[in-house]
């Protein structure tokens, strides 16, 4: 049974409770923890046994004045260096336009599992499910490192999980569409073609597509050596780094028709330099504006979509050229660790996870070879 060392009190028309929480280190005086508000005197009670529980135990952390809004902006900056860029602006955003409107004033040590369960319902009520997702996501690592620093005992927002990430509907092309896409690009545009063509083959991120140099591609083993990214942030502007993680890099394996357009645009960017002389921007960049330029990574959406209008195909994003490629790759029966490896995916499961429309239907089609060797047996 805890050793009680404390006591509540009416004031007014409000409970308190006084506690002892040991000894000044440096006076020796007794210190204690007032704290009132209290409506009831159960709930005083309730709160006193709480803060003696940690005590004994020797859990428990001293008040600090310190307001959410405050540490989340710390925590960005402190980790703004492991991030990459573009994922810091993101995080940056999320905790400037939603985490501190609805829990910036918030004191660290105030914040209880009630202010998660409201917190996530007011997300729901005004967003997507995965938006609110990733912006829990934040808060609750936010609150991790406040658990790590000690400012608190444990995160209110750990099993709050009111919030459930869906699934995005994984958008693709059949082999039709995408034959039928790339004919009519040609017909309009040769560079276009090249770019849209060299996606759909290789499966490659946008970012990775623009940042490629004429000495990222071998062209006597034939493969296409995936080892840095575009991207652009609104501090940064265009700029070209490092890969978000270690599988993303990787050898990707072309074939004839892809070594041929990879090897007319190089020539083409060629005969441009000696064309335009000093006013050409050598970028070294394969898929450049005809004066070396690089493409602004968010500009290719648009021009997509005007092929697709021209073209007739149903809708879809720049992203699922790369969707398209692993779908019709599974379709034919590619081993799907060896898909993984392509597109640089961590592991088999996020491939399997992301096309599970692709392994259902492979299941389907297992189930009646199977069945079918039965019989003949």
């Amino acid at each position: 049974m805890l050793k009680m060392r404390g006591y509540v009190r009416k004031r007014g028309n409000k409970w308190s409770y006084t506690v002892d929480i040991g000894k000044d280190p440096i006076t020796g005086k007794r210190k204690q923890k007032t704290k009132s508000g209290f409506d009831t005197e159960k709930e005083a009670e309730t709160a006193l046994n709480e803060i003696i529980y940690e005590l004994n135990k020797g859990i428990w952390i001293a008040p600090q004045d310190i307001k959410l809004k405050d540490f989340a902006e710390d925590w960005i900056k402190m980790h703004r260096h492991k991030l990459r860029a573009t994922t810091a602006e993101q995080y940056h955003l999320k905790i400037k336009n939603w985490i501190v409107p609805l829990l910036g004033n918030y004191k660290i040590q105030d914040l209880k599992p009630i202010h998660a369960q409201k917190f996530s319902a007011q997300l729901l009520e005004k967003m997507q499910e995965n938006t609110a997702h990733k912006i829990y996501s934040i808060t609750k690592m936010i609150m991790n490192h406040a658990v790590d620093l000690e400012i608190i005992n444990k995160n209110p927002f750990k099993n709050i999980n009111l919030i459930k990430q869906k699934k995005g509907k994984v958008s693709t092309w059949t082999f039709d569409d995408l034959e039928h896409f790339l004919k009519v690009t040609k017909r309009y545009s040769n560079f276009y073609y090249r770019l849209f063509a060299t996606a759909a083959y290789t499966g490659l991120r946008k970012g990775e597509l623009l940042a490629l140099t004429k000495d990222d591609i071998d062209f006597e083993k034939k493969f296409i050596k995936v080892c840095k990214s575009m991207y652009s942030t609104k501090e940064e502007g265009v700029q070209i780094g490092e890969l978000k993680t270690s599988s993303s890099f990787r050898k990707v394996a072309i074939d004839d028709v892809v070594a041929s357009i990879l090897k007319e645009q190089i020539a083409k960017n060629n005969e441009m330099k000696l064309k335009l002389g000093k006013e050409y921007n050598d970028s070294k960049l394969i898929f450049c504006h005809p004066d070396g330029m690089y493409y602004h990574p968010t500009s290719l959406g648009r021009i997509m979509n005007k092929y697709i209008e021209l073209s007739g195909v149903k809708q879809i994003r720049f992203h699922d050229l790369r969707h398209t490629h692993a779908t019709l790759l599974l379709e034919l029966g590619v081993n799907p660790k060896v898909v993984a490896d392509r597109l640089g995916h961590a592991s088999v499961k996020i491939t399997l996870d992301t096309y599970s429309h692709v392994s259902l239907d492979l299941q389907s089609d297992v189930a009646e070879t199977f069945s079918k060797r039965i019989k003949k047996a």
